[in-house]
């Protein structure tokens, strides 16, 4: 666990299930200020099939917006379970440990700095 003493790792569990469930309320708080109960009396009252499309735009949109949300959430449940099964701070692409200063700041990276500059490259370069 790339020589992180066992207080070490239960602080980070706790900065990750912390951060976890201010995540879900900002998700739950958006969605229901957003689409919730509006949604529906919105598609009841719009007169035709161009304002029931706006509509599920509207919501799509909303939606659209969480996906950043949703990924910090599934990064941080692959981190919990990489501490659950012993490979937490280990580089998922090198297997060597990932600094203790990128560990602090993004406690649910699963790269270290090198490895995720090559796959932030790649990834620009298959966008091209």
């Amino acid at each position: 666990m790339a020589g992180l003493s066992p207080e070490k790792l239960a602080v980070v569990r706790e900065r990750l299930l912390d951060r976890k469930k201010r995540l879900w309320l900002e998700v739950k708080e958006q969605l229901k200020s957003s689409i919730g109960d509006g949604y529906q009396e919105m598609l009841s009252t719009a007169r035709d099939e161009e304002d029931q499309a706006s509509v599920s735009l509207l919501a799509e949109t909303n939606l659209t917006l969480l996906g950043p949300k949703r990924q910090e959430l599934e990064a941080i449940e692959e981190a919990l379970q990489r501490l659950d099964n012993g490979s937490y701070g280990e580089c998922e692409a090198c297997g060597q440990p990932i600094e203790a200063r990128r560990l602090e700041v993004m406690p649910e990276t699963p790269y270290c700095r090198n490895c995720m500059s090559q796959k932030e490259k790649l990834a620009k370069a298959a966008a091209r």
